[in-house]
Parts: C-alpha cells; structure tokens; sequence
C-alpha cells in the first residue's frame, strides 16, 4: 500500500458500538482559543528516574486532557506519543440515533456523558486532538481537524474542558486524508496520519506559535514554518516491540491507546523498511521456537521469558543490532535461539540480551549480556561516528537530526572563538556537533555512562575541544563562573518537563551572550521563555523541525540573546 494519504469519507472511522440513546446538542458559543497536554520525548544518554517523564506542565489556565496510554518507557515515549485516539472508535450515527432537533443548554456544565453535541474544530490541541469550544468551554475531540464541524459523543466532562469521541464529521477539512496503516486509530504510536503531511507542518508551526503567544504576551514572534521531510514515512531507525501471545499466536508491537493489550504491528509505515522485516523475521524465530514471552508461566520451570524486542539500523552503515529484554538469562534454547537469529538476519553485527528482573515501565535493566557478535554497532551524523551499545541512546531519524542540529547552531551564532556550554548533554551528539565551530564545548550531564559515551565520542572523532563531565549543570555553572569560566552560549535539550527552577536562575546569572533552547514540549518550552525575557533576554528566532512526521510531536529550537548586546 503506498505510504501517501488518500482523501478520506465522511465518516469517522467505526467499531460496533452505538449509543442510539445519546441526545444531539449544537455548540453555541464560543471561546479562547487554549490547550495543553502531553507527549513524550527520550532525549538523554539513558533513562533514569526523573531525567524524563510522561506529564508536562499544563496551562495556569486552562487544563486539557492528558495522555493516558500506558507506555513502555525508553525510545517508546518519544516514539509512541499518546493522547486521544486518533480515528474514532464509535461508528457514524445515522438520522434515527441523532436524538431529534438540537438540545440547547444555558451552560456548558449541563453538560452530560453521552450526549452528543457538535463542534466546530479550531484548532489541534499538542496531543493531536481537535479543539473547539462549547459555551467557552474547551471540548477535546480525537481524530477530528481544524475548521471541520462534528458531531461527537461526550465521554468525559471536567471543570475545564469536555472530552469526546468523533461519531460523524458534518464539515469535512480538504487536508482530510486516509492513513495508509491498518491499526491507525488503535495503536498508540501515530497521532496524525489522518491529516495530509502539508497539514501537518502548519499545524505543528501553528501550535508553537500558539503556545509562545499564550505564555509570554508576544503578538509579533518570529516562528519560521516547520522544517518538514520530503519523504514523512520509512524514517525510524529503531523499533521497541512489547510481546504478547494469545491463543498461541506470538503479537509483536505496541500498547492500544489506554490499555496494557499489545496491538501488533507488521509493516508499520513510519520505520525503516529493514527494521520492520528484521522485527517480522525474530518474531517468526521466537514463535517457531515458542520461546516463552511475558505474561506466560515459563518462569514456573526456572525459564526466564522474553518482554520486548529492540532493533536498530543504521542508515549509514547499513549495520543492524537485535537486543532481547529478558526477565533473566534462563531463556530455553538459547544456543538454537543466535543460531536461528543469525541465520534470519545475516546483516546482524551484534545480538545481545538485556536483564530487566522488575515490573517496571523502565524497558531496560542494567546488565546486558552479548550472546554473539559485535558489543556496538557503527552510525554516523553529517562526519561525526559514533559506536553504540545495545542502551545507548542515537537520534531516531537521522536525517532530520542533521537539520536539527544545523539550526542548533545558526541560532548560537558561532565564529569559532566562542565557549559553549550544553547542559543537558546527554552522549553529546549536540556538544560534537558544535565543537569543530567553537573554541570549546562543555558538556554537562548527570548521567555518568551517557558521559562515558560522550567522552569516548569526542576521542573517536579527534574532538580534543570538547570534554565532558558528570553533574548538574545548576551546580556547575556557578562554579565554573567563580573559577572565572564564563560562557558565550548555553545550550539547553531538557527533558520535555522543561528547565529545572534552578538551572534558570543560573542561566540568568551566568548572563551568556546567547541561549539556545531545543524543546519537544510548546507549553514548557514557552513557560521558560517567559522567565528568560523577564531575565533580559529576547527571542531571536523560533525554529520548529519535524523530527516525527505522522506524530504530534514537534521539536523546536529557539534561539535567545541578551537585550543589552
């Protein structure tokens, strides 16, 4: 099936399950246009407790829906973004399910669970789901899109907003577009494949533009359209697979929106081609072998049981590195397990076993095992090479990355005599980047084998201006400046929870010429913005690029200079 949308019907797409009791009632009124929400993002060398999280911090004003998908952590999160479904789960309601002429209440608040009502779209909140307003009230609607007016079942009611299920769309977007993948709507990895790809990108500089104005007051922003791919699918290098059997058949994939149940994937349109036929091909061998996988009872017998699959390619090296996450290395047929491994996937230059003995959302323990090959596996950016082990942490799309980082850069306004400093800097992908047009780059992480990595980076790519060192840049910064090392530029990619208090009052005390701010969450992003401009700082450019096309995600670099230079 080709990966380009084709226009959509004008009914949302169905399950049998109707609620032909529901009353009908019109939207009236109208309201401000505010959202929040949540997405995820995996952006440090490792995971470890509170370095990430799965909530964002909301609007002081208005409260949106946040997500609830119970995801597997690691590069699940910034992967697979939840929030609303993004196709409706209920069927189109016919005439004779519509409950009669519109019900019109005095207040929002009349409203109940299972009325229908219907909204006209004026917006995508950050989770991907429509925005409208009823009696100026926000009402949630997943699957639905700008400008198109729907008729939607009420499912939740909050003191904040209204949460509903798209039953019929009324108005149909001409940006409207049917989604290539089969579990679209179900699985909880795409949030927009229902929206043509140039919808995308607006909607994406839109939503930064909205979230920037609504935080800091600023009419007049210099938000630049969203740097979009030429080709928006086949673009993930990696691919987390959480196992399930039911009725002795092996699922391989990710989480239903709201729910533990495995939905299995086989040729999922937004990873790489050779990612989904490696995944495809170990799920043939662990079935054929009925290796036991989670949820089942091989542990009775002193077997340990597989939980998840782990494949990445490399664009550029053309290499491929299969990890199995375990409960234990008491896995049966172990030796025949590589032997056939090996044999499905001859490009395989490593095959390891990660120990994770906890019910944890944590995909990965701490211990891995290599069973066979190499203990890394090569990839490259732009001219950086990197060696990476089975934990560590790459870019999911590469090629967007390179963007990404070339932004990084143009906005700290480098000329080569200046010291740069990245705070979050995980393995140092951004730190290396920066360092061939800096005089020197520090990169400060807490994580000490993200810093190994980091380190071990520079050595290979003969980056003797960088170094890298373990600890909290909140700490670091105001040490290194009364030792009389001031920097040029702060570099900042936090987790999505955005900038710790502390680490902004160092910033603004350390006064660096310029600040640089890499972002996956609009609402943090812009709450921080706001204590740098009240800090004397001004924002030069905002740059949003899409690092994951059919998502709702959005990546955005804002470059900040001081008001006094």
């Amino acid at each position: 099936m080709s990966r380009q949308g084709r226009p959509a019907g004008e009914r949302a797409k169905t399950t049998p399950h109707s609620r032909p009791e529901a009353r009908d009632i019109r939207a009236q009124g109208g309201g401000r246009d505010r959202d929040n929400g949540a997405n995820g993002k995996d952006r440090a060398g490792h995971r470890a407790p509170g370095r990430r999280s799965d909530g964002g911090r909301t609007s002081d004003r208005e409260s949106g829906p946040r997500s609830a998908s119970p995801r597997a952590a690691g590069d699940l999160s910034d992967q697979r973004g939840s929030g609303h479904r993004a196709a409706s789960r209920r069927p189109a309601s016919g005439p004779s399910a519509r409950g009669g002429a519109p019900n019109a209440h005095a207040s929002a608040e009349e409203v109940r669970p299972g009325e229908r009502i219907v909204v006209t779209i004026k917006r995508l909140g950050i989770n991907g789901e429509g925005v409208g307003y009823y009696r100026r009230k926000a009402v949630f609607v997943g699957g639905a899109l700008t400008g198109e007016v729907v008729r939607a079942s009420v499912s939740e009611v909050r003191p904040t907003y209204i949460k509903a299920e798209l039953d019929e769309i009324e108005k149909r977007s001409s940006q409207r577009a049917e989604p290539p993948c089969p579990v679209y709507g179900t699985c909880g990895g795409c949030q927009l494949q229902h929206l043509s790809y140039e919808g995308q990108l607006e909607a994406k500089t839109e939503l930064v533009r909205e979230a920037l104005r609504r935080y800091t007051g600023l009419d007049e922003l210099p938000v630049r359209p969203t740097l979009g791919m030429a080709q928006p699918w086949d673009y993930r290098n990696k691919a987390q697979l959480q196992l399930e059997r039911q009725g002795g058949t092996l699922l391989a994939g990710l989480y239903e929106t709201g729910s533990h149940a495995v939905v299995d994937i086989g040729d999922c349109p937004i990873q790489h081609p050779q990612v989904n036929a490696a995944a495809a091909r170990i799920k043939d061998v662990l079935q054929q072998l009925r290796i036991p996988v989670q949820g089942e009872r091989g542990a009775r017998t002193g077997q340990d049981v597989v939980k998840t699959v782990v494949v990445r390619h490399g664009l550029r090296s053309d290499e491929l590195q299969v990890t199995l996450v375990a409960s234990g290395e008491r896995l049966p047929q172990r030796e025949a397990l590589v032997r056939r491994l090996r044999e499905a996937l001859p490009q395989a230059v490593g095959i390891a076993l990660n120990v994770q003995p906890r019910s944890t959302p944590l995909v990965f323990g701490e211990r891995t095992v290599t069973l066979w090959g190499a203990e890394t596996m090569r990839e490259s950016l732009g001219e950086l090479s990197f060696t990476l082990s089975p934990r560590a942490f790459f870019q999911l799309n590469p090629q967007q990355t390179v963007r990404l980082y070339e932004e990084v850069r143009a906005a700290a306004g480098l000329i080569g005599h200046e010291l740069v400093v990245d705070a979050y800097s995980g393995t140092g992908t951004i730190a290396l980047w920066l360092a061939p047009h800096a005089r020197e780059v520090r990169g400060i992480e807490t994580i000490p084998e993200a810093v190994r990595d980091a380190q071990a980076a520079a050595a290979g790519n003969g980056l003797t201006s960088a170094s890298f060192h373990v600890g909290a840049a909140e700490e670091l910064l105001p040490r290194w400046t009364r030792e009389g090392v001031r920097p040029d530029v702060i570099v900042a990619d936090p987790p999505r929870t955005g900038l710790d208090a502390r680490f902004l009052e160092a910033v603004l005390q350390t006064r660096p010429r310029r600040f640089v701010y890499v972002s996956c969450n609009p609402s943090t992003l812009a709450k921080d913005c706001k204590e740098l401009l009240d800090g004397g700082y001004r924002i030069a450019s905002v740059q949003p690029v899409d690092m994951f096309p059919q998502t709702s995600h959005v990546e955005v670099v804002i470059g900040m200079q001081r008001k006094d230079t």
